[in-house]
């Protein structure tokens, strides 16, 4: 589950990921999404983006020195900041929020500002590795996307979405109710997968069969979400090579 929140606030817990309501906005009767606002939002609340932080570093043993990464989907750069900071990496975020790479931006990244989801907006060069985190459940053509990505990375692609397969999920099914994983509105999500679903689709996509890196989950014990990602991890990675 997405834990994107203000420094200082805990994330939900095990009985909460199980049986908590479904976090809603405070008004959801007229009320729309806006790319825009979200990230305006979070800068002026410094909300603070922790699994773009954790995701960063579970990549760190695939990243070299000096390499170039394109982070989709980049939001105000955090991950390109982690990697930075570790690897001494040359980013680019591409985003669609002008808000969020004016911020990418002020960190001295290179910015690029394109919707490759949208048949036509390809891709122009080539990076070390391509990062795309949390970013395929958001959009309705992410077979385009992915499309999109091919040959533009030489070392590895990395993605992550939400696990529907977690062990949370499964029990909140058992009880009636429909696994959350997003932050603060159901609409932020329009596309599902667990581990099993994601490996054969990628695969119907021409992609070979990713590495699983379950990063996080509960229980955590014995390493539990990195060992057996499909059932015990919410966040999962997808490693492909080229």
């Amino acid at each position: 589950m997405a834990d994107s929140r203000i420094e200082g606030e805990k994330g939900r817990s095990a009985f909460q990921e199980v049986f908590g309501n479904m976090p809603l906005p405070e008004s959801i009767s007229s009320s729309t999404l806006n790319y825009e606002d979200y990230w305006k939002e979070r800068e002026e609340k410094q909300i603070v983006t922790v699994p773009a932080k954790r995701r960063a570093r579970g990549i760190l043993p695939f990243i070299d020195k000096g390499d170039t990464v394109l982070d989709i989907g980049c939001g105000t750069g955090e991950t390109l900041q982690v990697l930075r900071e570790e690897k001494s990496i040359l980013g680019t975020g591409l985003d669609i929020s002008e808000t969020a790479l004016a911020v990418v931006k002020e960190k001295e990244f290179e910015v690029l500002n394109t919707d490759i989801s949208q048949p036509g907006n390809t891709l122009q060069g080539k990076w070390d590795h391509i990062v795309m985190f949390e970013v395929a459940e958001h959009v309705i053509d992410t077979e385009v996307m992915l499309a999109n990505l091919k040959g533009h990375y030489r070392k590895g692609l990395y993605i992550s979405t939400p696990n529907l397969g977690y062990l949370a999920h499964r029990l909140r099914m058992v009880f009636g109710r429909f696994p959350v994983t997003y932050i603060s509105d159901p609409r932020e999500h329009l596309r599902y997968w667990s581990v099993k679903d994601f490996i054969y689709w990628s695969g119907k996509l021409g992609y070979s069969k990713p590495e699983v890196l379950g990063l996080r989950g509960k229980p955590g014990v014995f390493k539990l979400p990195a060992r057996f990602p499909s059932l015990f991890a919410s966040e999962v990675v997808y490693r492909f090579n080229p």
